[in-house]
């Protein structure tokens, strides 16, 4: 009796877990579940906003607003937070969505603190906006690390001190935007040898 008695406890247990993981892909939809966890923890970082209220637990992130996946991989590739009332900092958890493309905070004006050198993992992105916040501190030399850049704008902050000379190593990069800020000392002289055809530089 007792044999069987915990033979039937096991064989609960394992059925309880074979199923976890299938739940939670019905629960999310098309959603990645390593996004969705991120997704969710970015929600709490900005202090649960209002404007994110569509990103509701247990429901497919791929539907959520402000953000966009890929058809094929279903994998968040596009996240723009526009306008709206929220405070704090950029959450440094921006950097575990591996698979974004664009990174966009704009028109947020108690968004404030340093860029998250986090998102130094974002190898795939290209475009970046981080303009019209208040963001402080130097322009972070890292940035350059994101060799795939085609657009950086990091326009209307108080980012002070000088221009990184590192910047010039960008490849691909076609509009640089820096004005409105609080910079000081000239531009480097690496800047004569950005390598990027279309490039077009905004200073302060």
């Amino acid at each position: 009796m007792e044999r069987t008695h915990l033979t039937i406890i096991l064989l609960s247990a394992f059925l309880v877990s074979s199923l976890l993981p299938h739940s939670l892909n019905a629960a999310t939809g098309r959603c990645n579940p390593s996004d969705y966890e991120v997704l969710l923890k970015i929600k709490q970082a900005l202090g649960n906003p209002y404007h994110l209220a569509s990103w509701v637990p247990n429901t497919d992130c791929c539907d959520w607003y402000a953000l966009q996946c890929n058809d094929t991989t279903n994998r968040v590739v596009e996240l723009t937070i526009f306008s709206g009332q929220i405070s704090g900092q950029i959450p440094s958890e921006v950097g575990d969505l591996p698979y974004l493309d664009n990174l966009t905070f704009r028109k947020l004006s108690n968004i404030t603190g340093p860029i998250p050198q986090s998102i130094t993992k974002l190898k795939r992105l290209r475009f970046l906006r981080l303009s019209w916040l208040n963001l402080t501190g130097p322009v972070p030399d890292f940035i350059s690390e994101l060799s795939n850049l085609i657009f950086l704008e990091l326009n209307f902050n108080k980012f002070t001190g000088p221009i990184p000379s590192s910047f010039s190593s960008f490849t691909k990069l076609g509009a640089l935007r820096l004005d409105r800020n609080q910079l000081s000392g000239s531009i480097p002289e690496s800047f004569g040898h950005f390598k990027g055809i279309r490039t077009r530089f905004i200073p302060i």
